[in-house]
């Protein structure tokens, strides 16, 4: 099997869906097209690898501006996402999408790159141990929804001023 690994272009997207649907199925269509629009209009890196005419893998590499669990510097490049369908696995494909993105980010001056795994993908976790990424941490992840019915501080006390720990008085936003 012969593959071609290159940059991410518009004609692209609606293969590229397809294999982000394959890797996160539970994410609706409408969010991977957007994300993929973000994707390909930001400072990202997206590497596909094509065989035959269509796109069996990508990688996907964003700039995070924030913190990131482990690095020694921000930005840093983020491998986002990464994917080989199931049929063309096994064959270098991941590897050389990998080595893509990362030729990409240290000729953008970046001296690291990181990444994550869902904690029970043990393949993700042990590919990229075995690709020279080392664990920093596990976490668990948490959403809370925010409403405007919440009490204001005014008729709840407690949510203007409360006691820490120690006893110490302490004001809360």
């Amino acid at each position: 099997m012969e593959y071609v690994i290159r940059s991410a272009t518009l004609d692209d997207r609606v293969m590229w869906a397809d294999l982000r649907m394959q890797l996160w199925p539970h994410c609706s269509a409408s969010r991977h097209q957007t994300e993929i629009d973000q994707l390909l209009a930001g400072a990202a890196l997206v590497a596909v690898a094509c065989c035959d005419g269509k796109l069996i893998g990508f990688a996907e590499m964003s700039i995070r501006a924030d913190h990131v669990e482990g690095t020694a510097r921000v930005p840093v490049p983020y491998l986002e996402g990464w994917y080989v369908a199931k049929a063309y696995r096994g064959r270098g494909a991941g590897r050389a999408l990998l080595a893509f993105v990362e030729r990409a980010a240290v000729g953008r001056g970046y001296s690291e790159m990181a990444s994550d795994a869902e904690i029970d993908n043990e393949l993700s976790i042990r590919l990229h141990k075995e690709l020279g990424f080392r664990e920093v941490g596990r976490s668990v992840h948490f959403v809370k929804p925010l409403t405007a019915s919440l009490p204001n501080q005014s008729s709840d006390p407690t949510l203007a001023s409360g006691t820490s720990p120690a006893g110490q008085e302490s004001r809360l936003l």
